[in-house]
């Protein structure tokens, strides 16, 4: 048995002297969920550079964990390369994908096992080599080949893909079964042989190709084998976890199991009661697995109604209620809560400068006992989301104001430290106030140059290979996957008076504030008075700012399109034409460009078609 690791210390202030040290309780895990770089070619020491780069923006972030169960290839997916939902395994790598048991030997094929073996050794390598510690991030109860259930045809436990877009019914084992269970402490034992410094196994379930037997959040419905209908699935998953737990620790004394969503609220509170210590469970916002408190989430679920004030007080006295209730729910019971903070999940590509509403959050999660993050900013060394969440880790509570504030006085000086303020107050008011759209899917958010359609004018003038570029494994399925197309898709078809309203929203409120935080940024710019390391704080703002007004423009530009585009949409009074709207976006990708320090919008395929 490996000797039990020390805990991790409480992040502390460490220019206070010992006597004064604050010893108020205080987060004790920052689990970051990024990769180190993957190499893929090229110069070596540039490669080493982005692994130095990474290691600096972990410490900068407060990391204490770093996920490592990448993998080169979806086993699933190259097993079946014709059935496009499997793209969707990509996501939470289970163990059985990097070790076996006697139950699943020879299932995959041996050098694809290789192969993630040796990625999940060199993403722990570099965590040891930088002082983190590791964590994995698992979709279970994981759908298992057909290959396995031939073998083994008693141990078929519930469909756990999703109907509306998948080709084949897909299904996962039944965690109830022994089987079952020896099957996860073989594997559990064997990864952490492999990697004994993983100190958490976190589980997302309900989607991506994983589920428990006849949870009612599962796509197919509540379904599952005849044996384990009786027991509820927050007790199923209570007791895979406490067989994960009883393997792992027998490996690393410090090793607990964390379900982080998919359970309905009565599942999880099925779950939360009687769990073993080192079973811990996230809380996450009632809008969204992914977010918390932050507005973003209210406005995709309220509508355009959230930027009344009353509607908006509302709802966020709302979200804090329900949070505080999530975590009650865990912290009363005994348990250990992790909560959830990535700001930028469906935010798009850039993490606009934030910092009040991240001080806030953390603070609340501070007040409802949380002391285990998931997620965090993540930036550059002036990224302001950053600056204060580490000072909130290091400081404990404060007024967020006034810790604003003292990070802007850090960063420029007394005598700027208002007007940067000011600036950070528009970029979130831009970034709070956007309105963002309910269902339009992962793409429309994450992958901004997927918005390709509809601003090519005419997709019949595109070529074979041009065409491969705009399509997708989605969109080329021409079975069962055909109709759903994905939520990027659906969104230019939405009623009229609500693209009005999301165009009308940005062009009034968002982009202005953008603009108006950028002329201050250009304003203190222009002082020679500068030290070098102030004006590369406020051209990284300016340029963080400048990538967010982009984004924002893009989606204007994509909405505005669809009024021509998309049949039913009545063009309103003041539209630009197409071609405007073509040069519109031309322009804003030029600009894009040139914040990320980029060649030549033109030099883009998407651009030169």
């Amino acid at each position: 048995m490996r000797k039990p690791l020390p805990r991790q210390p409480a992040i502390a202030n460490p220019n206070a002297p010992c006597h004064v040290m604050n010893t108020r309780p205080r987060f004790e895990r920052i689990i970051n969920g990024t990769f180190f770089p993957r190499y893929d070619g090229g110069d070596i020491r540039q490669y080493e550079q982005r692994i130095e780069q990474h290691a600096d923006e972990l410490r900068r972030a407060g990391a204490t964990h770093v996920l490592v169960n990448d993998a080169p290839v979806s086993i699933l997916q190259v097993m079946d390369p014709e059935n496009s939902y499997l793209r969707f395994t990509t996501y939470g790598h289970a163990p059985d994908k990097y070790v076996t048991s006697t139950w699943n030997e020879g299932i995959f094929h041996p050098s694809i096992l290789e192969w993630n073996r040796q990625a999940l050794l060199y993403q722990t390598r570099l965590a040891r080599r930088y002082g983190l510690r590791c964590w994995i991030r698992c979709t279970e109860m994981t759908m298992m080949p057909e290959s396995f259930f031939q073998r083994h045809p008693a141990l078929r436990g519930p469909r756990v893909d999703n109907p509306a877009c998948s080709t084949s019914p897909r299904f996962a084992l039944c965690p109830m079964l022994p089987e079952t269970q020896d099957h996860y402490r073989q594997l559990i034992t064997n990864l952490l042989r492999l990697c004994p410094d993983i100190d958490e196994l976190h589980i997302f379930t309900n989607d991506s190709g994983g589920g428990f037997c006849y949870s009612e959040h599962l796509y197919s419905g509540p379904n599952g084998p005849v044996h384990c209908r009786n027991v509820s699935p927050g007790k199923q998953a209570q007791t895979f976890c406490r067989v994960l737990l009883e393997a792992g620790r027998a490996i690393n004394p410090e090793f607990r199991v964390v379900m982080t969503s998919g359970l309905s609220p009565r599942e999880k509170e099925d779950f939360l009661d009687g769990a073993p210590a080192g079973v811990a469970s996230s809380i996450y916002g009632a809008f969204a697995w992914g977010g918390g408190l932050e507005d973003r989430w209210q406005n995709m679920a309220v509508g355009p109604d959230i930027h009344r004030p009353e509607v908006r007080a509302a709802a966020r006295a709302w979200a804090r209620a329900d949070m505080e209730a999530r975590a009650r729910a865990v912290t009363s019971r005994g348990g250990l809560a992790y909560a959830s903070y990535n700001p930028d999940y469906y935010g798009g590509p850039s993490d606009a400068p934030r910092p009040f509403e991240t001080h806030e959050v953390l603070m609340t999660y501070r007040q409802l006992g949380v002391r285990n993050i998931i997620g965090g900013p993540w930036g550059t060394k002036w990224h302001a989301n950053g600056g204060i969440f580490v000072q909130a880790l290091r400081e404990g509570p404060e007024d967020t104001e006034a810790a604003v504030r003292q990070l802007a006085v850090a960063w420029v000086g007394e005598a700027r430290a208002d007007r940067l303020c000011e600036a950070w107050r528009l970029s979130e008011r831009a970034d709070r106030e956007w309105p963002m759209p309910g269902h339009g899917g992962h793409a429309f958010y994450c992958s901004p140059w997927t918005m390709q359609m509809p601003i090519v004018p005419d997709e019949s003038r595109l070529g074979p290979q041009d065409l491969d570029y705009f399509l997708t494994a989605v969109l080329r399925d021409e079975q069962k996957m055909k109709s759903h197309q994905g939520g990027v898709w659906r969104a230019p078809h939405y009623r009229d008076d609500i693209k009005r309203y999301v165009i009308g929203q940005l062009e009034t409120v968002v982009l202005p504030a953008d603009q108006a935080a950028l002329a201050i940024l250009a304003e203190l710019l222009a002082d020679p008075t500068l030290t070098a390391e102030q004006r590369e704080c406020l051209e990284v703002q300016r340029r963080e700012i400048g990538i967010h007004q982009c984004y924002m423009e893009r989606v204007r530009n994509w909405f505005q399109a669809s009024f021509h585009r998309c049949a039913g949409s009545t063009p309103y009074p003041g539209l630009p034409t197409l071609p405007e709207i073509i040069d519109q976006e031309l322009a804003t990708s030029q600009r894009w460009f040139e914040w990320e320090g980029g060649q030549s919008a033109l030099d883009s395929l998407r651009q030169r078609l």
